[in-house]
Parts: C-alpha cells; sequence; structure tokens
C-alpha cells in the first residue's frame, strides 16, 4: 500500500476515466487536503512512526474508499531495533466514526504500512458541515503507547457532493462520486416504479425484456417505461424544479447539495442533479443503464433504449417534469445532447457522461 494519498487517488481518477463514456477526462494530482503533522515524540526510540491522514471527509466518497481500497489514515512504522515487535495500531473519528484495530508484527529494521478508514456512524453524519478530530493511538504488546494524537478533520453532510478537489495549483475532478447518489434500492424508488406501472398500457415495469425486437420496438419499449416514471413523477409526486445547491466548505473544493431520491420524492422538489439522480435510481432499480451527463453547468439524465448499445443513447431534461410533456423532456434532453458533442465537450472532457451500470463495475456503490 503506497502511503501517498495523492498518488493514490490520481491514479484511481485515471482508471474511472477510462470508464466513462466520455473521449477525454482531466485527472490532476490534488488530494482531499490531507493533514501533515511533525510526528510527537515515540515512548520508545526503537520505534518511529510516519502518519498521513486526509483532513476532510465527504460521506459519498468516503463510503467508497474500502470498495476502492483507499484508505483514510495511513500509519508508516518502522522498527529500528533487533527484535521483533507486535504493535496495536487503532483510529476513530472522533463522534462520527467506529474505531478501527489492526495488530502488526515488524521485523527488526522492517517498515510496514498500516491503512485504515474507519466505519462511519450513518446516523452521526451532520446535516451541515463540522469539525471534528481524528484520534489514533500505537501501542506495543505491553500496553506502552507508542505515539498518540488528535488532528482536525472536516466533517461534510451526507448531501455534499464535492465536483473536484485542489491541492496547490491542480484540481482532481471527483464527478464520478455523483453514482452514490443514486440509490436504486431505497423503498422510495420502490414505490415510485409500483406507482409509475399504472401509466404504462401494460399496467407493469419490466426493465429490458423486449426479446427479438428491432432497434425502433427496443425504443419504443424502453421509452414507453421511462415515459411512465415521468408522469408518475408529474401526477402523483408532483415534482417541482426549486434551484438549491450551496453547500458550505472551505476554499479548497468543489462542493454542492444534491438531494439523495428519497428527499426528492418526500419534498416533491429537486434541481437539474437531483432530478438526474432521481430517474437514474428509478431506471437502474429496474435493471436499466442510465446516465448522469455532467456539463460546467448543468446535468441531465440518458439511458440506453437497447440494453448494452451506448448507440441507442436517448436524453431527458428532468427540470421539466413539473411543467412539460415527456415528448418535450426528451426532444430537449436530445438536444442538450447532440449540443455537447458538437461543441466538443465531451471529447475534451470539459463536459462527461458517466455510465452508472460502468461507475458499479468499478466499486461505487449507492450510499443507501
Amino acid at each position: 500500500m503506497n502511503i501517498k494519498w495523492g498518488f493514490r487517488f490520481a491514479a484511481l481518477m485515471a482508471v474511472m476515466c477510462m470508464l466513462a463514456v466520455s473521449a477525454g477526462c482531466s485527472v490532476g494530482n490534488g488530494q482531499p487536503a490531507p493533514q501533515g503533522t511533525a510526528a510527537p515524540a515515540s515512548a520508545r526510540s526503537d520505534i518511529s512512526v510516519k502518519v498521513v491522514p486526509m483532513g476532510s471527509v465527504t460521506p459519498a466518497i468516503y463510503m467508497q474508499m474500502p470498495n476502492l481500497n483507499i484508505t483514510f489514515v495511513d500509519f508508516e512504522i518502522t522498527n529500528n531495533g533487533g527484535s521483533p515487535v507486535r504493535l496495536n495500531v487503532e483510529s476513530d473519528i472522533q463522534g462520527y466514526s467506529e474505531k478501527a484495530v489492526n495488530t502488526v508484527d515488524i521485523e527488526p529494521h522492517g517498515t510496514v504500512t498500516v491503512g485504515q478508514t474507519p466505519l462511519l456512524k450513518p446516523g452521526a453524519i451532520p446535516r451541515e458541515i463540522a469539525n471534528t478530530m481524528l484520534h489514533y493511538r500505537i501501542a506495543d504488546s505491553g500496553g506502552a503507547v507508542i505515539q498518540e494524537e488528535t488532528l482536525p478533520v472536516k466533517m461534510y453532510a451526507m448531501d455534499t457532493m464535492l465536483w473536484a478537489i485542489e491541492e496547490g495549483e491542480e484540481w482532481t475532478d471527483t464527478s464520478i462520486f455523483i453514482a452514490a447518489f443514486v440509490t436504486p434500492h431505497a423503498s422510495e424508488i420502490d414505490d415510485l416504479v409500483r406507482k409509475a406501472a399504472n401509466y404504462h398500457a401494460e399496467g407493469s415495469m419490466q426493465g429490458y425484456q423486449c426479446s427479438g425486437c428491432s432497434e425502433e420496438q427496443w425504443r419504443e419499449y424502453t421509452m414507453a417505461q421511462v415515459g411512465a416514471i415521468y408522469e408518475a413523477l408529474q401526477n402523483d409526486y408532483q415534482i417541482k424544479y426549486i434551484n438549491s445547491t450551496i453547500a458550505y466548505s472551505n476554499s479548497s473544493d468543489a462542493p454542492q447539495r444534491v438531494r439523495l431520491p428519497s428527499e426528492s420524492l418526500r419534498t416533491g422538489s429537486s434541481n437539474c442533479i437531483d432530478g438526474t439522480v432521481l430517474y437514474a435510481a428509478a431506471l437502474e432499480s429496474m435493471d436499466m443503464h442510465p446516465y448522469v451527463v455532467i456539463t460546467p453547468s448543468h446535468a441531465f439524465l440518458c439511458y440506453e433504449t437497447k440494453p448494452d448499445d451506448p448507440n441507442s443513447i436517448s436524453g431527458l431534461e428532468t427540470t421539466l417534469t413539473g411543467s412539460s410533456s415527456f415528448e418535450d423532456a426528451t426532444e430537449m434532453g436530445n438536444e442538450e445532447l447532440a449540443e455537447e458533442y458538437r461543441n466538443g465537450n465531451l471529447e475534451s472532457g470539459k463536459s462527461k457522461i458517466l455510465s452508472i451500470p460502468k461507475l458499479r463495475a468499478s466499486g461505487i456503490l449507492p450510499m443507501k
């Protein structure tokens, strides 16, 4: 395990870019505000410790880290003595996580890196940004404390999405983590799909089950189901466009408040990105293949009308749900997608079209 978080994160983002549909994707060398500190004095002169933690927790990203083999805090421990040692390493984010504990054996003159990502307590995540502390403790098998310290950590709210993170003059694009907000297994999504069936000619929502269909038949079959979801959101939930994007932060990131689909359904309100992840969750719950399109100032939905065929993609402008017909929303979504291709934004990476199934396969899972 490499102790350099920035290196690991930049390498991860390069892999993620290859999973996106967009032809280009820029990757910086940044990292989420690491907190480097001088190591406190050790109780044992034969043990030296280097600690590299992150300086903030964004739940949408943090919850993905175990799946992506990324750790929140790394301990590089060197045994400078002539005898093997056994050490206990523990850490927790005070008030917000369980305690992570590892026991390691280090040979004489050997070095071991221990990475930990303490498990968050979901009920403890704040509604607004909060300040807390990372506490860690390293002790030998006899209980003697080798090193113990607390370091400052910023804790973001559950609904905060960071689109990019800055370190120095470099920015790392983190837009792929929007997939965490697509929550197909939420009970509210099940209710939405059941209600949508009432607006379908066959009274059911079957996903991709059009066996032997032509290209046009696939398109009509799939769009009838998306249209049923649209009608249910328009009539049963009376979804309205509400622009509420503020999220408090420090100056080294680009945050936005994103409602989880369950909240959008509960409040009957959404902005462009809220609506996009809501529709994506409904489609994914039926094993359909949604895409999230991110532009510098907007977001909208796309989906495959025929499974595993990116050439069959259709767009949907979700902000029209409360005010226009499904046909109008489809026409606008397709126009927006065509414009992103025409202006070269998808090719350059300025805009991105992110496949939710591919991001799932890479390890980015729903927050709920």
